[in-house]
């Protein structure tokens, strides 16, 4: 099969980043992202009993916190996870106890009753890929027994159930901004009517605004957005790299640490942020990006994705087909196959991404459908941010590099 051209972008990759990373894998500012289009979609942002915090994970954080969830403790959370939802609840001193997901990604009732205990305190349910959980047979289940529910929106920011979004189910809610709007930090916490939010955020400071700034018109700029202004700043970029190299080559510490490991993509759980509030400028760029045209093209790009990848033998979508109401957050795929094509891919500089890496306690007798999907289950992005072409060049590599190996 003979494949597109990459896609011409810069080579220099920002900190966190895939080295060869040629489209962008999560969203990117355009001027296109702040112009036409509309901000009246519902959502859980809407309410006022929120707080906007520097990342999901310590919106979790958060929610444990006020709850006084710590040592003795138990929280119910899904075998197949990141390892971001798990961090917070091991800082608190809870124990993280796994119950099952079924093959369509729904949770095991069945088992979640019978890890159920005395010391349970509350279940985290993950919205995965935008696609919603039973969440109000969930909901009864939690008042039935007297525990919270904590619902991890992270990737289901704008999806709805009967015209309610996710999230306004449970006692609280937990998710992540940068995963939908073109912004390098943001989080949230959003709590029912019963649950009032009484925390004292913090700024993160001189260093933590003006990096903030800086990495998400990098980002832009890596990715051929914003190009008018890209030659505007293009001097004061380039001493600002030199600065942060000379920094870096000298272990300023206070360089170093100015952002949370979930701006820069990473996956740890640093407990100084977790007072910390949302940038401002990530909190202004949400409030003028078009809600839209992040619905209308994230459901766009995923039909491209599902068109592109109908008939191919060697890989199959785990959502054929996008559910009323639903908001994908990525295009998921299942590959028998996947190694060595997983890493051939990356390299290649596609934005594919695995969770691979399950707690040390989920293994195959825990959780057969978590192992199995941790080493082939596929996210493939479809954000609003993507070009047709763009996407179009990531299915062909996919499907070339995988018939390689399709037995």
């Amino acid at each position: 099969m003979e494949v597109d051209s990459s896609p011409d972008v810069a080579s220099q990759p920002l900190p966190g980043q895939h080295p060869l990373q040629l489209v962008p894998g999560s969203p990117v500012l355009s001027f296109d992202s702040l112009v036409g289009g509309k901000n009246n979609n519902p959502s859980i942002l809407d309410t006022n009993n929120i707080v906007y915090l520097t990342s999901g994970r310590m919106a979790i954080a958060q929610a444990l916190l006020l709850n006084n969830i710590g040592p003795g403790d138990e929280v119910l959370v899904p075998a197949y996870h990141c390892s971001s939802m798990i961090a917070p609840i091991e800082y608190s001193g809870a124990k993280p106890v796994f119950y099952k997901i079924q093959k369509n990604m729904s949770v095991d009732m069945k088992d979640i009753n019978k890890k159920l205990s005395s010391k349970t305190r509350l279940l985290l349910v993950a919205h995965y890929f935008g696609f919603p959980q039973p969440i109000k047979e969930i909901k009864r289940f939690c008042t039935e027994k007297n525990i919270l529910l904590l619902e991890d929106c992270a990737h289901a920011l704008f999806t709805e159930v009967e015209n309610r979004p996710l999230g306004s189910f449970g006692d609280y809610a937990a998710g992540s901004l940068m995963k939908f709007f073109p912004v390098n930090d943001g989080g949230f916490l959003v709590a029912s009517e019963n649950n009032l939010l009484s925390i004292n955020t913090l700024p993160g400071g001189k260093g933590f605004e003006l990096r903030t700034i800086l990495n998400t018109l990098e980002k832009s700029f890596m990715y051929n957005r914003l190009k008018a202004l890209n030659l505007i700043l293009k001097l004061p970029l380039t001493l600002k790299n030199l600065i942060w190299k000379r920094l870096k080559s000298k272990n300023s510490i206070s360089a170093i640490n100015a952002l949370p490991a979930a701006s820069d993509g990473g996956f740890g759980f640093e407990p100084k942020w977790i007072n910390t509030r949302i940038s401002w400028f990530s909190k202004l760029i949400c409030k003028l990006t078009s809600t839209s045209k992040i619905i209308d093209r994230r459901k766009k790009n995923y039909n491209i994705l599902q068109s592109a990848f109908k008939d191919t033998s060697e890989c199959y979508p785990l959502f054929p087909n996008l559910h009323d109401g639903v908001v994908p957050y990525v295009f998921p795929i299942i590959v028998e196959n996947v190694d060595p094509a997983f890493k051939n891919l990356r390299a290649l500089g596609v934005p594919l991404l695995r969770w691979e890496y399950l707690h040390d306690e989920v293994n195959n007798m825990v959780c057969s459908t978590s192992h199995y999907y941790s080493r082939h289950l596929i996210q493939i992005p479809c954000h609003q941010e993507l070009e047709e072409g763009e996407i179009r060049w990531m299915a062909e590599n996919i499907k070339s590099e995988l018939m390689q190996y399709h037995l």
